[in-house]
C-alpha cells in the first residue's frame, strides 16, 4: 500500500454495506468513485476502476482476499492493492477506520508519485503494440505533469530497439509518424494533444529483441578511415558494416561527424529514386536535437546505417539515365557549393515548369542553371516544396490521387531544409536533384504543369457562398473531395483566417482512423505554413501560392478519411486518468 499523507472523509456507514458486499462512493472535488468491500466485517476501500480498462471493481469477486475484476479478469491483492496479471497497474487502495459504525477512510494527497510505474506501463504497450495500454500510460502521465519531453525519450528508446531487431529501411515511413507527431501533439491541449501523442507512440511500437551490443572496432582507429570505410560500404549496400564504423565513431567523440557523412553518402546519383534517405536523415537529425544521442544512439546509428547502406536494384532506364546526367553536374555542384549566396531574383515559373515537364534533362538543367544562379538554396527549396503543396491541391482523383507519392515529394523537399543546416550546400543541392527526379518519377500522375507566380482561381461551381470554416469541415466530414480544395479557396479569398483552418483541419486528422497516414504531411503544413505567414521571402513569407498547403491538405484528408473516427481509447483513456469507472464514462 502507497504511503500517502490527507485527510480522513466519512465514507458511510457498516450498515451500508452488508457482509460480502460492496459499496462505490464518490469522493474528492472530482468524484472519483471509490469501492468499499466488506468481507467478513472487516472494510476495504480500493479505487473503484479497475487499473486495466477502468470496469467498476464493486461489479467484480473476492474471494480469499483477492479481487477479480469482472471485465477481463484481472486479479488484485485486496488489502495492498498488487496486481497478479501484466499489462495493468497495481491498485490504489486507502488505508480505513471504522468509528462508532462509521466507515473513514484517508484521503490521498494530490501529489503524482507514480512515474516510473506509468513510464513502464507505457514501455509494456509499445512492445505489444496495444493502443489502449499506451493511451492510458500517456493519458496518466499527462495528468500527472510529467515532462512530454520524458515521456518521448521513453518511445525513442524504444523504437530504437524495435528498429535495430525488427524492421529494415522501410521503417523511415514509421520515423516521419514519430517525429511529425510529436511535434503536431505540441500544437493541441487536452484529448487533441493526447490523440497525436498516442498515435506517434504507437507508430513507434512492435516488437523489441534482444540482440548483441555492437562493439566499436579495435585500435588502430581514426575518423579518416571510418569515413573511407562508410563511403565503401554506403556504394556496396553494406548497412551491418557501416552501423559498426558509426558506434565507433561514436566512441571516439567524432559523433558530431556522423550525420553529415551519412547525408553525403544518401545524396549520391546511385541513390536517386531512394530519396526517402533524405527525409529520414532529417528526422534523425531532429531527434537528437531534442533528446540527445544518449537517449538516441541506437536509433539514429542504426536507421542511419540502414539508409546508407541499403541494397539498391538495378536502375530502370530512365533512372540509368538521370544518374548518367546527375553525375556529369559534379563539376557544377561543387562550384554551385561555393557560391556566395544572396537576394537574387529566381526564375521561379521557368524552373516549376521544367521540374514538370516529364523530361528529367530538361528537369535536371534547370536544376542546374537554379543552383549557380547565386540565389539563395533556400529560396529554391521553397520553390520545390510549394510546388508539392501545388501538386497535391491539383492532382485528380477520380482514379488514383497517388497521395504517397505526392506526401514523399512534400516531405522530401522540405528535409532540404535540415540538409542544408546540418551537412552544408553541396548537399543540399544534391538533394534538389533527387526532388526533382521525384517529380519526374511521378510523371504518371498527369498533373497539369502551372507556373506559381500567382493563385489559382477559385472554382465558382464548388466554391460559391462556401466561405465559413463550417463549410470546409463539412466537406471533409462528408468526403467531398471535388468540393473541398474550392471551399478552402474561398474561405481563404475571403479574409479567413488560415491559422484556425489547419488547426481545425488537424483535428479532423487526428480523430480519424486515417490519421497516421497523413501525420508526415500535417507536421511538414504546420511548419511550412507558418514560414509562408512570416516575412522572408525566402523561407515562402507572402509567396503567392501558400494557400496552397491548405487546400492539398484539405483534400489529402477528404480523399482518404474513413468517416470512421479513432477517438474511443483517446476519450476513455482521459476518463480513465480522471479517475472516471468505465460505467460512468459510458453513461455520460
Amino acid at each position: 500500500m502507497s504511503k500517502r499523507n490527507g485527510s480522513w472523509t466519512r465514507a458511510g456507514s457498516m450498515s451500508d454495506i452488508e457482509p460480502g458486499g460492496a459499496k462505490a462512493v464518490q469522493l474528492g472535488d472530482e468524484g472519483r468513485s471509490v469501492a468499499l468491500f466488506n468481507v467478513e466485517g472487516k472494510i476495504y476501500a480500493t479505487d473503484n476502476q479497475c487499473p486495466h480498462m477502468g470496469y467498476p471493481l464493486t461489479r467484480g469477486v473476492v474471494r480469499n482476499g483477492i479481487l477479480t475484476c469482472d471485465w477481463h479478469g484481472r486479479r488484485f491483492d485486496l488489502a495492498g492493492g498488487g496486481c497478479f496479471n501484466n499489462l495493468c497497474d497495481d491498485l490504489e487502495v486507502f488505508p480505513v477506520e471504522v468509528r462508532d459504525g462509521e466507515i473513514w477512510i484517508q484521503q490521498m494527497d494530490a501529489a503524482y508519485r507514480r512515474k516510473e510505474e506509468h513510464l513502464n506501463l507505457l514501455w509494456e504497450g509499445l512492445l505489444r503494440t496495444d493502443r489502449w495500454t499506451i493511451s492510458k500510460a500517456l493519458a496518466l502521465m499527462l495528468r500527472g505533469r510529467v515532462p512530454e519531453e520524458e515521456i518521448a525519450a521513453v518511445v525513442v528508446r524504444h523504437f530504437g530497439r524495435h528498429i535495430a531487431s525488427s524492421r529494415g529501411p522501410d521503417a523511415s515511413r514509421q520515423i516521419a509518424e514519430l517525429v511529425n507527431g510529436l511535434r503536431v501533439s505540441a500544437r493541441y491541449d487536452g484529448e487533441d494533444r493526447l490523440i497525436a501523442l498516442g498515435t506517434a507512440a504507437t507508430s513507434a511500437a512492435g516488437e523489441a529483441a534482444e540482440r548483441l551490443e555492437v562493439v566499436v572496432l579495435p585500435d588502430p582507429v581514426t575518423w579518416e578511415r571510418i569515413e573511407g570505410w562508410v563511403r565503401m560500404f554506403s556504394a556496396n549496400g553494406q548497412a551491418n558494416r557501416i552501423e559498426r564504423c558509426l558506434f565507433t565513431a561514436r566512441a571516439m567523440g567524432d559523433q558530431d561527424r556522423i550525420l553529415p557523412l551519412l547525408y553525403e553518402c544518401v545524396s549520391q546519383p546511385g541513390f536517386l529514386g531512394h530519396g526517402d534517405g533524405l527525409w529520414c536523415l532529417g528526422y534523425l537529425a531532429e531527434i537528437i536535437e531534442d533528446f540527445g544521442w544518449d537517449s538516441s544512439a541506437e536509433l539514429v546509428l542504426n536507421m542511419g546505417s540502414k539508409m546508407a547502406g541499403r541494397g539498391r536494384a538495378e536502375p530502370d532506364l530512365h533512372r540509368r539515365d538521370a544518374i548518367r546526367k546527375l553525375s556529369s553536374l559534379a563539376a557544377t555542384v561543387e562550384e554551385a557549393a561555393q557560391r556566395t549566396r544572396a537576394d537574387d531574383e529566381l526564375d521561379e515559373d521557368g524552373l516549376v515548369m521544367a521540374l514538370q515537364s516529364a523530361d528529367v534533362e530538361q528537369s535536371f538543367d534547370a536544376m542546374a542553371r537554379a543552383v549557380q544562379s547565386g540565389v539563395k538554396l533556400e529560396r529554391i527549396i521553397t520553390t520545390c516544396i510549394l510546388l508539392a503543396a501545388d501538386r497535391m491541391a491539383r492532382t485528380p482523383v477520380n482514379v488514383d490521387g497517388g497521395w504517397a507519392c505526392l506526401s514523399t515529394e512534400l516531405m522530401l523537399a522540405r528535409s532540404l531544409r535540415v540538409a542544408l543546416q546540418v551537412a552544408g550546400p553541396k548537399v543540399a543541392i544534391m538533394g534538389l536533384f533527387h526532388v526533382a527526379w521525384q517529380f519526374f518519377s511521378d510523371r504518371w500522375l498527369n498533373i497539369p504543369g502551372r507556373p506559381l507566380s500567382q493563385m489559382p482561381a477559385v472554382e465558382a461551381e464548388h466554391g460559391k457562398g462556401s466561405t465559413s470554416l463550417d463549410a470546409v469541415c463539412h466537406s471533409v466530414s462528408t468526403l467531398d473531395i471535388q468540393g473541398v480544395g474550392p471551399k478552402v479557396q474561398a474561405y481563404l479569398t475571403a479574409g479567413g483566417d488560415g491559422e484556425q483552418l489547419l488547426a481545425e483541419l488537424g483535428r479532423l486528422i487526428l480523430w480519424n482512423d486515417t490519421g497516421v497516414q497523413l501525420l508526415p504531411t500535417l507536421g511538414t503544413i504546420f511548419d511550412e505554413f507558418a514560414n509562408c505567414r512570416g516575412s522572408d521571402p525566402a523561407i515562402g513569407g507572402g509567396h503567392p501560392s501558400r494557400d496552397q498547403l491548405l487546400v492539398g491538405l484539405a483534400r489529402y484528408a477528404t480523399d482518404v478519411r474513413t468517416k470512421k473516427e479513432g477517438s474511443s481509447s483517446t476519450t476513455m483513456a482521459m476518463r480513465f486518468a480522471q479517475g472516471r469507472t468505465t460505467v460512468d464514462a459510458f453513461d455520460d
